[in-house]
C-alpha cells in the first residue's frame, strides 16, 4: 500500500508515524504546516509507503519549480527547515527498494525533478535515503544528551558556563517555564528586537499565521523558558519536543543582559525542562554557518554536552526535465546556476 498525506490530515500523518517508533520533533505535521507558509505554494506531504507489515515514511514539502516568476510544468521535493528525512522500520534492502521504486513512479507522475533532504540527528536516518542520492556531512550541531538531574546537567556542561550560570543567579536573575500562548507576544517583542539587532534575513522574521500553526503543537509539543530581572523578560528560548527528542527552535535576549548570563540561564532552564518532561536529546542546532568557529555555534556548544553532525542529501529525480530547466535558466539569467544549490530556481 503507498498513500500520500497532506499535513493538513493531522491525525493521518500521526497514524502513519506512529508504526516507527521514537522520531525527531520535526516530523510533526503541525512543524510541517507551520513552516510550509515559509516557502511560496508550497504542500506538506507525507509519503507513506507499507508492505509486508513493515513502514516507510518521508515527509517533504511539495513546490512548483518557478524560474524568474514564469510557471514551469515541474516541482521539487525539500525537507522543511528542521530535520526530517526519510524513515522505515526495516533496513531490509528488498524492501527499501521496494519503497523507493513506489516513490520514484510518483514522483515521474508528479514530475519532480529534485530533492533536498535534511536528515535527522537524533534518527541518524541518512542511511535511509535513495541509493541515487548524494549524502553529505554539511556541518556539526550542538546537541546534549541530557542527564536525569539539574545537577548532572550542570556538571556535563564546561565551567564557563558553569560559571555564567552562576553569575546570573548572584545578578538575581530567574528563569522558569513559561505558558504559552499567553508569553507568546512578550517572547515576539523580544525575539523581533533580538532580529533586528542583529540584522537578519527577513527568514527569520515570522508572521501571525506561522505562529498560529505553530502553537498547534500543543502545550508539551511547544515549549517556553524565560529568564528574569525582577519582571522583566531579558532572554527566552523556545523548543519543539516529541517523546525523547527536543529541538531547539528560537531564542532571544537583550544585549544588557547577555553579559550577565541571562541566554545561558535560559538555555540551562530549557534543557533542564526538557529532560524532566523525558527527552533525552536535545538539538541545540548549528551557527549561521558552517564554519567550525562560527560565533553562535560556539555559544550553542558552550551550552550543550556534546555535537552531532548534520547531513544533507542531494538528488537530480528527472536529469532530462532537470538539465532542461537550467538551459531555460541560463537564457533567462544570462549565467550558469550555482551548482552546489540543487533548487537553484529559489530565491
Amino acid at each position: 500500500m503507498e498513500r500520500l498525506i497532506p499535513a493538513s490530515e493531522r491525525t493521518g500523518w500521526r497514524e502513519a508515524l506512529a508504526p516507527l517508533g521514537e522520531f525527531d520533533a520535526t516530523f510533526l505535521p503541525e512543524y510541517h504546516l507551520a513552516y510550509a507558509l515559509r516557502i511560496q505554494n508550497s504542500s506538506p506531504l507525507l509519503w507513506n509507503f507499507e508492505r509486508g507489515g513493515e513502514h516507510f515514511v518521508y515527509p517533504f514539502l511539495l513546490t512548483p519549480v518557478v524560474l524568474e516568476g514564469r510557471a514551469t510544468p515541474y516541482f521539487d521535493i525539500t525537507g522543511i527547515y528542521g530535520y526530517t528525512g526519510p524513515l522505515a522500520t526495516t533496513t531490509d534492502l528488498a524492501f527499501l527498494r521496494a519503497a523507493w521504486a513506489a516513490f520514484d513512479a510518483y514522483a515521474a507522475r508528479q514530475k519532480i525533478i529534485a530533492e533536498f533532504v535534511r536528515f535527522s540527528p537524533f534518527n541518524c536516518n541518512e542511511g535511509f535515503a535513495h541509493p541515487q542520492a548524494t549524502v553529505i556531512a554539511n556541518r556539526t550541531l550542538a546537541a546534549s544528551q541530557l542527564p536525569a538531574t539539574a545537577e548532572a546537567l550542570l556538571q556535563s556542561l564546561g565551567s564557563k558556563t558553569r560559571n555564567m550560570l552562576r553569575k546570573a543567579e548572584r545578578e538575581g536573575l530567574n528563569a522558569r517555564e513559561l505558558p504559552l500562548p499567553e508569553y507568546l507576544p512578550a517572547f515576539r517583542a523580544l525575539y523581533g528586537e533580538t532580529m533586528q539587532r542583529n540584522q537578519a534575513p527577513a527568514f527569520f522574521r515570522y508572521d501571525d499565521a506561522y505562529w498560529a500553526q505553530l502553537l498547534n503543537l500543543g502545550p508539551r509539543g511547544l515549549r517556553l523558558f524565560g529568564t528574569f530581572a525582577d519582571e522583566k523578560l531579558v532572554a527566552a528560548s523556545m523548543a519543539v519536543a516529541h517523546g525523547r527528542s527536543g529541538l531547539y527552535h528560537l531564542g532571544a535576549s537583550l544585549t544588557e543582559y547577555a553579559r550577565l548570563g541571562a541566554g545561558n540561564l535560559s538555555l540551562f532552564a530549557m534543557s533542564r525542562g526538557l529532560a524532566e518532561g523525558g527527552v533525552e536529546f536535545l538539538n541545540m542546532t548549528g551557527g549561521r554557518t558552517a564554519a567550525a568557529d562560527d560565533p553562535l555555534l560556539l555559544f550553542k556548544r558552550s551550552n550543550a554536552n556534546g555535537t552531532a553532525t548534520f547531513h544533507i542529501g542531494k538528488r537530480v529525480v528527472d536529469p532530462l526535465a532537470y538539465n532542461a530547466v537550467a538551459t531555460q535558466w541560463r537564457e533567462l539569467r544570462g549565467s550558469s546556476p550555482d551548482a552546489e544549490k540543487i533548487v537553484f530556481w529559489r530565491p
